[in-house]
């Protein structure tokens, strides 16, 4: 670390001691400001959290929404006979509640069209009294009915509305639910409100109590990690302490810079609790390490700031700079997951460095007065214990009238504790590393480059619905709405044109849309305002603009309002059953590109132009984030990280060793993904940033420790040794409470969390390893090449050559 950097966190820590009251009360009163700005909070599950805004496919997405008002709430009807006068009567019930609800532009249902075909026959808008009537009805115009009635026991009715807020879709849901209880349906038929609206509704909900439950866990295994491994330390919990206050900064921002609750961004707490203990950790590590040695408090609050600082900030910037990458997908909520990552990391280092070190100072202060209310009266010195790991004896030092501090006559000096199991564990493995480098560096970078094989081999999982609890009782719902239905799935062709009244439009649309059902495999059938008009005019579409304009007058208002918008859109649909559920993403992108290929070459009618949309189609774009995407972070998160590290060290050894390191788990954890059978989703897709984030600190701590015992005359292989011993217990039990801390994912409903919880767990833990296994060999290597320099290396060479060169003239003249 540069002497500049040093001087300024000394500096630093003087002026924080000099007002450690003022920043000690100030950051309680950022506790109250942050919790404030949580209640503005929101969870939010929308298409937009996978798709940009800004992409051509959201816009053309957004546009259909808009204008065919595509979402709704689902009303679901089961029963013996959907087509009951009873049942259509409680069905017009509940439409006219729903018609005056608040942004609800309409709502189409069997009911509604048999009214209003009645009206066109009889005169009379009201629902037959016999059911025999009812089936002649719908026989004038089955075409109409073949979206909403599926058979004679299944039904449904739409209740559509426009571009709403996520706050008002709840209102327009709930205000379904409570219509469906005053309509008076029969009894014997089951009423289910469903659709993309409840699904998500029930998300939120999810979302918010799986939040609560993963920061319990997370904080429960967090204790039990620091009681069971961060020994020898005083307050050993208090790291969980500093830790929750970064948090409650992280949420009091979030609010306040209105990032909004995904199911992607709920992870982010558990995953910051397990990077902010390390710092919280390494912090109240080094200030008790200094107060063992005698220090004065201030003397160790500065000399904390002043070496600790400095490392932990670099491990800090490093693990932000890698999260940058993830500013960079095509996936807002991965976006929104690494701003929360980011904003995260640098609440928790503040909170650990400043409260985390005034704290501990504090508590120092009051037990050295506790334990002095303890001595007998007159004794002539005063004496601070400070409690050593398990084996240790206590370590007293005198402090006089003058301030000094000194052992105590007959304590134990601080380089002669006895190892503990830890370390004595680390050493061995170092000396064991040393001894067999050559192996150890083979074995990693095979396994790393079969990993990277095996990682361009795992699938991607694109359907969102599997993403989430698959009890969840929306989810069920909406499952068994499909099923019954054969499925909603559906590519969208929004034709644009000069009149919509226009006989060569409709008349391509309904060539074109009888071609896709003839020859493409997946399309079942294709409806359109063509069908619509051929069912009103005996099975053709008239030859005159007039005689169309006719059959529009005739029309519902809410079959004209499914399949046109004004004068110029009309809507095709091509319906595909479930073929989007069971098809891979890649061959869903396929087809998509096949339609467009066939819309050309069917050729448009002048001035028309066709834009393919859909629900799904959408979901092909997240398909290249997560195949090609996630390769493009992790390589420009690598980048970023090793200029980042030139900038700061202006060493390449130094930028280089921790790169090297993390790089071997990045290409380790493809294996376990392909062992453990786990695809890419929005969130292991970014796990070469997480690795590199999380796991580049282990290495980088250790490296500033090495050249801090190197600094003190130590010879690189004992500096190393040194730095094992006195770093390496605080790096295992930060390795260890963040892999408790990731091992609360595991334990989430969400399948997208869960995989991604179990994938990192194991990867932390291999960072851990290699931190102790390939790094320390690796870091003497470099070093060792690095203090030959390369002015050695060259002379060796240069010399090399001209003894080749002699003997070769040599050989020469005794030839001669």
């Amino acid at each position: 670390m540069s002497l500049s950097l040093s001087n300024l966190f000394k500096k630093t820590g003087e002026l924080t001691f000099s007002k450690r009251w003022f920043v000690f009360f100030g950051f309680l009163v950022l506790i109250l400001v942050s919790m404030y700005g949580m209640n503005s909070i929101a969870m939010y599950s929308g298409m937009d959290t996978f798709i940009q805004k800004d992409s051509k496919m959201y816009q053309d997405l957004d546009l259909y929404t808009r204008s065919f008002s595509n979402e709704s709430v689902v009303i679901m009807i089961e029963g013996a006979d959907v087509k009951d006068p009873a049942l259509l009567e409680a069905s017009v019930r509940f439409s006219e509640m729903m018609v005056n609800v608040s942004g609800v532009s309409s709502v189409t249902s069997p009911a509604g069209i048999v009214e209003s075909i009645n009206e066109r026959v009889t005169g009379r808008s009201e629902i037959p009294a016999t059911a025999e009537e009812v089936d002649a009805l719908i026989a004038l115009a089955p075409g109409i009915f073949g979206s909403l009635i599926y058979d004679d026991t299944h039904s449904l009715i739409l209740v559509t509305y426009g571009n709403l807020t996520e706050t008002q879709k709840s209102d327009v849901l709930a205000a379904s639910k409570e219509a469906v209880l005053f309509a008076g349906f029969p009894p014997g038929y089951n009423i289910i409100v469903t659709g993309q609206t409840a699904l998500n509704e029930d998300m939120n909900i999810e979302m918010s109590s799986s939040m609560g439950i993963l920061l319990l866990l997370a904080v429960v295994l967090m204790l039990v990690a620091l009681v069971f491994v961060f020994k020898g330390v005083r307050w050993r919990l208090y790291p969980l302490a500093i830790v929750m206050m970064g948090i409650i900064f992280t949420f009091g921002f979030m609010g306040f810079a209105g990032i909004n609750m995904t199911m992607v961004s709920i992870a982010a707490f558990p995953i910051l609790i397990g990077l902010g203990i390390d710092y919280a950790i390494q912090f109240h590590n080094r200030i008790e390490e200094e107060l063992r040695e005698c220090t004065t408090r201030k003397e160790a609050v500065i000399s904390t700031f002043k070496y600790m600082g400095p490392a932990v900030i670099t491990a800090l910037a490093v693990t932000c700079i890698s999260f940058i990458s993830l500013l960079t997908s095509s996936i807002p909520m991965i976006q929104d997951f690494g701003k929360l990552l980011i904003i995260g990391c640098v609440c928790c280092y503040a909170a650990a460095l400043f409260f985390g070190v005034l704290s501990v100072y504090f508590l120092d202060k009051l037990s050295e007065r506790l334990e002095s209310k303890k001595q007998k009266t007159g004794k002539p010195y005063k004496v601070a214990s400070f409690l050593l790991p398990e084996g240790y004896k206590k370590q007293q030092c005198v402090i006089d009238a003058k301030g000094n501090v000194a052992p105590a006559p007959g304590s134990v000096k601080q380089e002669d504790v006895p190892e503990n199991f830890i370390t004595s564990t680390l050493n061995k493995t170092v000396s064991f590393t040393l001894k067999h480098k050559k192996l150890i560096f083979t074995i990693a970078i095979i396994t790393g480059i079969l990993g990277v094989y095996a990682d361009s081999t795992i699938p991607a999982e694109t359907d969102y619905t599997k993403y989430i609890p698959q009890d969840m009782p929306a989810l069920v719902d909406f499952n068994h709405m499909n099923t019954v239905m054969g499925g909603s799935d559906a590519i969208n062709i929004m034709i644009v044109t000069e009149d919509i009244a226009s006989p060569y439009v409709l008349k391509w649309m309904d060539e074109f849309g009888t071609y896709e059902t003839q020859n493409q495999l997946y399309v079942l059938s294709a409806d359109s305002l063509a069908n619509v008009v051929k069912e009103y005019n005996g099975g053709t579409i008239p030859d005159t603009e007039e005689e169309i304009r006719a059959i529009y007058d005739q029309l519902p208002a809410g079959t004209m309002e499914r399949y046109s918008r004004g004068n110029s859109m009309l809507l095709l649909n091509l319906n595909m059953g479930n073929a989007f559920s069971t098809l891979p993403m890649e061959s869903v992108k396929s087809f998509v590109e096949l339609i467009e290929e066939d819309i050309s070459w069917h050729g448009l009618p002048p001035g028309t132009t066709a834009t393919i949309t859909g629900q799904s189609v959408p979901y092909t774009e997240l398909l290249t984030s997560l195949l090609s995407g996630r390769v493009e972070q992790t390589v420009l998160g690598l980048l970023l990280v090793f200029f980042a590290l030139l900038i700061i060290y202006r060493d390449f050894v130094k930028a280089f060793a921790p790169l090297i390191t993390i790089a071997l788990v990045i290409g380790w954890s493809g294996l376990i993904m392909y062992a453990f059978n786990i695809v890419y989703t929005p969130m292991t897709a970014v796990m070469g940033c997480m690795i590199l984030g999380a796991g580049s600190e282990y290495s980088i701590l250790l490296m500033e420790r090495f050249y801090e015992e190197k600094g003190k005359g130590l010879i690189p292989i004992e500096a190393m040794r040194k730095t094992v011993k006195n770093t390496g217990i605080a790096l295992v039990v930060s390795g260890i409470t963040t892999t408790f801390g990731f091992l609360a994912l595991t334990a989430s409903a969400f399948g997208i969390i869960s995989s991604f919880g179990l994938v990192t767990v194991i990867n932390m833990l291999m960072t851990l390893l290699a931190s102790f296994v390939i790094f320390p060999p690796l870091m003497l290597t470099f070093d060792n090449m690095k203090e030959k320099g390369l002015k050695g290396t060259l002379s060796e060479f240069k010399e090399h050559i001209e003894k080749m060169i002699y003997r070769n003239k040599k050989q020469s003249g005794a030839t001669q």
